[in-house]
């Protein structure tokens, strides 16, 4: 993806949002003691319960426990103090609050879970600057991304010429998240809530501002689980990409039906999609990828279809998609079977050469369907997944 410059309109946009969704709520007026983090939640019914999650090993696990009283109120103190980074609070189990915070500030909320919106978008938030930085980031961001998802429900069951116009919405709005990401990493490069805005960005794209948010950072904050997720990014979009074809240990078949097996990477694909436009595997690094080799024509394709569906319906808000390479050699018939099979994710390509698809005769495919599971990183995980093996790969990355 060619990022572009943020607009004069986008600029405007970005700060009528963040004042106003400071203004949207007075500051919370009474103060919370250093190590505990209170205040009220509106909108919830006395007796939710309200979690306060750290990383731990890259997992969020709970470090404190309470429900809010009939006024909305709560106070969270942990058992053990609070190490420096990020932290999430998690109100009803689905209105989520990102902080960044330690055991010496005593931070204060007040804040608003909305039906129809899972980020308590808008908090006021006293005694944490880090949190109030990082807050402005996902008060613009996270309409944008539901907005992403309601365009992307209401493409499935519209016609072809208003499906378009969906998909072309849904793009201006990620467009849009990378021009704020991008400009909130520039801006705040010296703060841990710049991580936050550097997940949503390639690095190998902005590589300048990767390492200029590592390089501020990686004295006091570079054992921490986000520093090391955004380094780990930087770290192999710095690597060479090529593969050495002449390498024997490249070229081994780990199993039948493929050239490269698990721990390989995988080779990028760049071809076009039903509507003519180019797509490339290697703008999906940053997101677990499934690599579905199929074709309207196969059986058994089509038989696992809804299998690659629910997988993609249950992880994809987690970073999970989907990159579909058919081996069809009718256009139509191509389109059919991906509207038939409801296969709604944006990533198909073919260059309708059928058994002489560029790709799979790269990857070596001799039969349909095949797929590969591909890390964030872009390495091969596993091979051969069929029937409920996507899921429970998917279950080994994600933890659900």
């Amino acid at each position: 993806m060619t990022f572009q410059a943020p607009t004069t309109t986008l600029w405007a946009t970005l700060f009528t949002l963040t004042v106003w969704f400071a203004g949207c709520e007075a500051g919370p007026t009474s103060r919370t003691e250093p190590g505990s983090i209170g205040g009220t939640i509106s909108g919830l019914d006395a007796g939710t319960e309200v979690v306060l999650r750290s990383f731990d090993n890259g997992n969020l696990v709970n470090v404190a426990t309470t429900t809010l009283d009939s006024a909305g109120g709560f106070v969270l103190t942990p058992e053990a103090p609070l190490s420096r980074g990020y932290h999430q609070l998690l109100a009803g189990r689905k209105h989520p609050l990102v902080l960044i915070t330690d055991q010496t500030e005593g931070v204060t909320i007040q804040a608003t879970a909305r039906a129809g919106q899972n980020y308590m978008v808008g908090a006021s938030i006293a005694g944490s600057p880090e949190s109030v930085v990082v807050g402005e980031y996902y008060d613009v961001i996270m309409p944008l991304q539901q907005r992403v998802k309601e365009l992307e429900r209401e493409g499935r069951s519209l016609d072809a010429t208003k499906r378009t116009a969906a998909k072309e919405a849904s793009q201006a709005k990620v467009d849009s998240i990378e021009a704020v990401s991008l400009a909130f990493a520039q801006a705040h490069s010296g703060k841990l809530a710049a991580l936050s805005a550097l997940e949503s960005l390639t690095a190998a794209e902005h590589k300048d501002v990767f390492k200029a948010t590592l390089e501020a950072l990686k004295t006091n904050h570079s054992d921490s689980f986000y520093f090391q997720k955004i380094k780990k990014s930087y770290d192999q979009a710095m690597r060479p990409r090529k593969l050495d074809l002449s390498n024997p240990a490249q070229n081994k078949r780990s199993a039948k039906n493929s050239k490269y097996g698990q721990g390989e990477m995988a080779p990028d694909i760049v071809m076009n999609d039903p509507d003519g436009n180019e797509r490339k595997l290697s703008d999906l690094r940053g997101k677990v990828v499934l690599l579905d080799f199929w074709a309207s024509w196969c059986g058994p394709c089509r038989r696992e279809n809804p299998n690659v569906v629910r997988a993609y319906e249950k992880y994809k808000a987690q970073g999970f998609e989907v990159f579909s390479v058919s081996l069809d050699s009718d256009a139509s018939r191509w389109r059919k079977a991906i509207e038939q099979d409801q296969l709604v994710w944006p990533n198909h390509v073919s260059d309708l050469q059928g058994w002489r698809n560029g790709a799979a005769r790269e990857y070596g495919i001799s039969s349909i369907p095949h797929t590969m599971l591909i890390d964030r990183d872009g390495a091969i995980l596993a091979t051969h997944l069929r029937g409920n093996g996507v899921e429970s790969a998917l279950r080994g990355v994600f933890g659900e």
